[in-house]
Formats: C-alpha cells, structure tokens, sequence
C-alpha cells in the first residue's frame, strides 16, 4: 500500500469508528445535542489550515462533515482549494432563520447549526420532526435590539456571508450598503448593517399543520389553506372524510415526501437510498444507474409511479401539466380534488387512460444522451428506456423517442398563430447577422466562444450613446417583426408593462459554475439570462395586445439560443438604458451599474416615463433575475416591496404576487423586500422575480437550455392573463 493510500485508510479507518461511536450512542441523541453554551462566540466557528496535497473530501472525512457542508460554510463554488487556504470546519454561524431544502431532516440541521431538535421544535411550535419545504424555521430567539444605526465590528475570520447570516441580509445587500466592490473585509473595521435592524423580510405565513377545530371538515380546510382535500387525506392517511376536534393535519408534503432528490455535493447512491428509505437496487433502476456514480445537481426519481400518477416536481404548474397529457386544468382539478390551481412537490395526481398515455416526439441531437432527455422531460432514465423499448444508452443523431411534453418548448401558441420562433431571427443592414452557437449575434460578437471561468468578461466595445444608437437600430427592427406576427388574443389591450431585465451593463449579477453531462465545469452569467428570459416575456405579452417596455437593450443580441448547452453565453458589458437621455453623454457612469452607488434608478425612471398618460392600475413593472442564497429556496420566488424601517408593505403588489404563485410553479413563494428598484415606482403592481436560484446546481444547469428559459417565460406571461382575465371578470360582477 503507498503510503498516501495508508493515510487514506486510516482517515476512513478513523472516520467510521467515529460513526459506529454516534450509532451506539443513537441518533437520538446525536440530534439532541446541547446547545451552544451562553456567551459562546458563535461567529468563530473551528478553522482548518490547508497543508499541501490535502482535498476538500479528505478533509470532510478527517472533522466528520460533508463535502457540501464545506463549500457551504466557505462559500467554494468548487471543490479547488490551495495551501494555507483556511476553511471553517465546523458548525455554520448562527443565523435567526433556516429556509428547509428538499430532503432536509430536523436533525441535520441541529447538527449543522450546534443547537438541539429540541430547542428548533420549542421555538417553531413543533410538535413532531416533519419539516416542509419552504419552510422558515426560527434558529434562535432574538432580543430586541434599540433603533438606530447598527454597526458590526470585523473580528478575525469573519466572513462576509457569516455575517450577513446573523442579520438576515443578502451577501449583495450588506455590499451595497458598505459600498464593497469585492469579498475582502478587514479585521476591526466597521460594517453598517442597516438604519435599522428591523429585517424587512416577511416572518412564516405558510402553514404547514392544522388542529381540526369544531364544525371543520376537509373541504372548508381545503379551501382555507389552499390544498386539495385529495392530498389531505394521502398527507394524513384518511380514508373518508371523517376527522375529530383536536386532530393535527398536515397540510403540505414534508421534506422526505417529494418524489425527486436533487444530489447534492459530496452524498452517495446509498446515502440517499437510506435518507429516503428506499431500495438501493430499486433507486439504481428507477434512475437507470448502472456503476452508482452521481454528481451534483443530478435529479433522481425517489419512486415509479403508475402509469396513470403523475407526481408533481418543484416548479410544475397544472396549466401545464394539463397541457402535457392533453388535458384542462378543470378535469385535473376535478379528479384530484383541488380546490385551486395550486400544487406541491411530492404531489401524485391521477390521469385518466387518455391523459396517461400521451406522448410527444423528440428528434434526438448531436451530443444528446439520455438523462439529458429525461431530465428535460421530467422523466426517469428507466421510463424513458422502457416507452421507447431501448435496450442500451446509444442514441443517434435524428432518433425519435416518446417523451413527455412537460418542459419542451411551448407550441400551443405557435399552432394558433402558424408562426415559428425562428422567424424572429430579423436581418438588418449593415455586418448582420452572426451564426454562433450561442447566438445569433448582430454587428459583433463576443471573442470567447463560451463563459469559460467566473471572473471573465468583456468589455464594451463603444460609448454610451453609439451602443445604444446601434441597439435602439436592432430592437426597432425585431420590434417590426414581432408586430407581423400578428396577435394570439387582445387579453392584454390597454396594459402597459416595463420589463427591467436585472443586472446588466458593468454589473453581470452572479456568475456561477454549473456542469455538463460529462461532470466538467461550465459557467453561467445572470444578465444574460435575466435578458433572454425578458425578451421572450415581452414578444408572450406583445402577441396578446400588450404595450411593453424594456428598462436595457443590448446592442448586438436579441433572443438566442444555446445548441449545445455547453455554449454558454458569456458576460459581455454592453447593455445600455432605453433612454437617449439617459446616454446622450457618453459618459462611462451612464452604464448600468449596480450596489449603493448605481444608477438603479435609471430603471425607475424609464418606467415613469412609459407609463406617463397610462391608467395607473393598467402598469405593470417586472424586473427579473435569478437568486444566489443557498439560504432561500430553489423554487421562484415574488418579491414585493416591503419597507426595512417602517415595515410598510405594498399590498397592490403583494397580491399581484400571490396571484402569480400558482402558475409559477409547485413550491414557488412571495416575500417582501425592501428593494431599490420597486421603490417609489411609480407602476400599481409591482414585483422582482427570481425565476431560478443559482445556488442550487440544478437551477444552473437549466438555465442553460433555451427550452426552460422558454418554459420561465411562459410561466410569467401565463399568471399575468390569468389575473387580467379576474380582474375583468371582478370588474363586471360589481
């Protein structure tokens, strides 16, 4: 044996007495363990040095913790680490809240956080360990603490991240507020935290669990908390409708009751096979997984459901479902009990024998391979082998196969219309078009053929004015060949909306690393999808009679395409404001720039303009992005403005945002945020959508697909006609 081998053994030799040590003395009380002692400095957690030679996974095996802990605790976009490099090994920092992920367990959050199941159950009111996604769970009790300017004092070792934990703020935030241009923060140096410490933030409005009370019965429960009284009687195992005064109901699939797991950095096949309680042969071939060999951000199927169950994952909506097995949404809601058009992840609704056995075609691509099919399709590796009798993974180029139609690009519309995406593809004069993988582009294109790390860029190649002169050029053009197209419906006449694409300019938002099917590293960059996801909402709402405005335009791409998905778009800085005000210097402060110091206001500007002479309650204002906060669910998210000093919300906008949630998709949320560019807006529903949360590797890898950059649209144009369509229909009944 070589003597790194030796040291390798006895790391695991030694690791696996420590487990069988926490086995004998039970899970029990391994997850009840004491908290904290009073006066503990909780934001000085144990610290590891790297020596030379060391990896991430030897020295998650030498302290006992997970590989994904590590990168958590360190924020690692990857497993590189250097010499002398120091990593916190220990318990996370103690933050107010914890949002639950899929999968997670009471007990591995008390250990992650050094607190007892006990002290999280006292706190949150729990009765049992069941946890939900999406759920908030209170950490600590806080002291009030006096009004006024709050200031953190750096100690060593301090993180950026740990301390925007332990004040409920985002990373970004606590940047902006301390006009931060990097990570790089300084012992004894001041931080402002805020004006105040009030987190605007809203505390739990979702419930989880219900004590049935006198006069109750399932269906006015049902309809109170807006779940079908099919799911209640699976979630509590009824199977009638009787139930009894006192009797606690669980209201929401819990967080080992989703039928998908999404691998997360550092876990194993038999891990995962045992958290959940499944086979691990069954897990193998349900996922069609021969050597056991995983990665993270990999989707894998917990169960086979029947041929007639459709289980519902995180984001599915049931307008699409329905469209999928063509169906409507009424017979879905009818078979399954529903009370609305809200589901949840883990959720089984029955189809009926039509419904189950309809199938689209797929034409397989150049480089396809079949997990990439079925996790587009929403399909396990088994399933799809077993419809399209395969006997092996060899696919060729121009294969067709049965698939499912859930996230395939939307054709409803096309078929109406007889019109084709491509024929948005515009000519214009001058250089034209350029054919690229990750394109088209028009006049130039960017010199690197993808994203290829996270501190790539390039910059722009004009001034202010001549980048919006040659962009105004391109957007009058596609704007033309939008308006050929003719309209799907007049849903929408009379609306004007301001779509502010998030980031842009000098400020790319968050760029970070996903992977392809090979495990090898690709790079995705936020504007860039922020745009391509807006342009494809504003040519949805233009084919319904809409007005639309956008806040940036980008002078040399309009929608475009990712063939492969390994062809990244790449972080090009020459986005510019829909204004010739705004541009008419020239001046390098005129680009869109992001933080404390930006010019976010620019966007409300721009608004107030579009939406002069419009009737204030026909303006809509959509900013979109996708989250960076391992801390927040990876379902979309509405975000509505809610004042940090004086708690004040903005209702109109809040219940715009409610009403978005059920075509977003199972598990998606709204919260208020006090957030610059909803502020003083001059728009009647107004709201900041975070489609994806780039946190989570599976987010990642899909918004490299211009399909589910399609099928994000699609779910935001889709909610907005549903609440014109009840707003009309309440406008005439009183």
């Amino acid at each position: 044996m070589h003597h790194h081998d030796q040291n390798r053994f006895l790391k695991l030799e030694n690791h696996l007495y420590g487990m069988i040590f926490y086995a004998a003395l039970g899970m029990a009380t391994l997850c009840g363990v004491h908290d904290r002692a009073d006066g503990a400095d909780s934001s000085s957690p144990p610290i590891h040095v790297v020596r030379q030679g060391e990896t991430l996974s030897e020295i998650a095996l030498d302290y006992g913790v997970s590989v994904d802990a590590l990168m958590s605790w360190n924020q690692l976009r990857g497993d590189r680490i250097y010499k002398g490099q120091k990593l916190q090994v220990g318990v996370h920092p103690l933050s107010d809240w914890y949002v639950v992920k899929s999968g997670d367990t009471l007990c591995e959050i008390a250990l992650q956080y050094g607190i007892s199941t006990r002290s999280i159950q006292k706190l949150n009111d729990l009765t049992r360990d069941r946890i939900y996604p999406g759920q908030r769970l209170r950490l600590r009790q806080t002291p009030s603490q006096p009004k006024g300017k709050v200031v953190h004092t750096v100690k060593k070792d301090d993180t950026l991240w740990a301390i925007a934990q332990r004040y409920g703020l985002d990373v970004s935030e606590l940047k902006n507020i301390n006009d931060l241009t990097d990570d790089t923060i300084i012992p004894g140096t001041s931080l402002v935290i805020s004006e105040e410490i009030e987190d605007s933030r809203d505390e739990p409005n979702e419930r989880f669990e219900y004590v049935v009370r006198e006069g109750d019965n399932l269906e006015t429960i049902g309809k109170a908390f807006d779940v079908g009284v099919g799911l209640l009687r699976r979630l509590n195992q009824i199977q009638g409708d009787h139930i009894f005064v006192g009797q606690k109901l669980q209201l929401r699939p819990s967080s080992l009751e989703e039928g998908v797991h999404v691998v997360r950095q550092g876990e194993s096949l038999s891990s995962i096979a045992k958290k959940y309680d499944v086979n691990l042969q069954e897990l193998r071939e349900i996922n069609g997984i021969e050597d056991d060999k995983i990665f993270s951000g990999q989707k894998l199927r917990l169960s086979r459901p029947s041929s007639s169950t459709h289980i519902v994952e995180k984001g599915d909506a049931l307008w699409e479902i329905a469209r999928a097995y063509g169906t409507t949404t009424e017979s879905l809601r009818k078979n399954n009990d529903l009370t609305s058009d809200r589901i949840y992840p883990g959720q089984e609704l029955r189809l009926d024998k039509k419904e189950a056995e309809h199938f689209q075609l797929y034409t397989v691509k150049e480089g396809d391979y079949l997990d990439r099919i079925a996790r587009l399709h929403q399909m396990s590796v088994s399933e799809l082998k077993q419809i399209n009798c395969l006997d092996n993974h060899v696919l060729y180029a121009g294969d067709k196969l049965k698939v499912k139609p859930i996230l395939t690009k939307s054709t409803e519309w096309v078929k109406i219309s007889e019109i084709d995406w491509k024929d948005l593809i515009i000519s214009v004069e001058g250089p034209g078009r350029i054919r690229t993988g990750n394109g088209p582009y028009f006049y130039s294109r960017p010199k690197a053929q993808r994203q290829s790390h996270a501190d790539y860029y390039e910059g722009p190649r004009l001034t202010t004015l001549q980048s919006y002169r040659q962009a105004q050029k391109l957007w009058d053009a596609f704007e033309l060949q939008v308006e050929r197209l003719g309209r799907l419906s007049d849903a929408l006449d009379g609306w004007h909306f301001v779509l502010d694409p998030g980031h842009g300019g000098l400020d790319p938002g968050a760029v970070v690393p996903s992977l392809d099917g090979n495990g090898h590293s690709v790079y995705v960059v936020e504007d860039e999808y922020a745009y391509d996801v807006a342009v494809r909402v504003y040519v949805l709402l233009r084919l319904h009679g809409a007005e639309v405005t956008m806040t940036l335009l980008s002078p040399n791409h309009l929608i475009r395409h990712s063939d492969p998905p390994t062809m990244t778009f790449v972080n090009e800085k020459n986005e510019v404001y829909n204004s010739y005000e705004l541009n008419k210097s020239g001046q390098w402060k005129n680009w869109p720039i992001g933080g404390r110091n930006g010019n976010l206001s620019s966007r409300v500007h721009i608004a107030r303009s579009a939406f002069k002479g419009v009737s204030k309650d026909r303006c809509i204002f959509l900013s979109f992005h996708a989250d960076i906060d391992s801390n927040e669910s990876d379902a979309p998210a509405v975000l509505y403005y809610k004042s940090r000093k004086s708690k004040r919300s903005d209702e109109t906008s809040r219940k715009f945002a409610k009403a978005l949630l059920p075509f977003l998709g199972a598990g998606a949320e709204a919260r208020g945020q006090g957030l610059a560019v909803l502020r003083d807006n001059p728009a009647q529903h107004k709201v900041l959508l975070e489609l994806r949360n780039l946190a989570y590797t599976d987010n990642a890898w899909a918004i490299r697909f211009e399909e589910l950059r399609h099928r994000d649209a699609e779910k935001v144009v889709r909610g907005i006609l549903a609440f014109v369509k009840n707003r009309t229909v309440m406008a005439k009944r009183y």
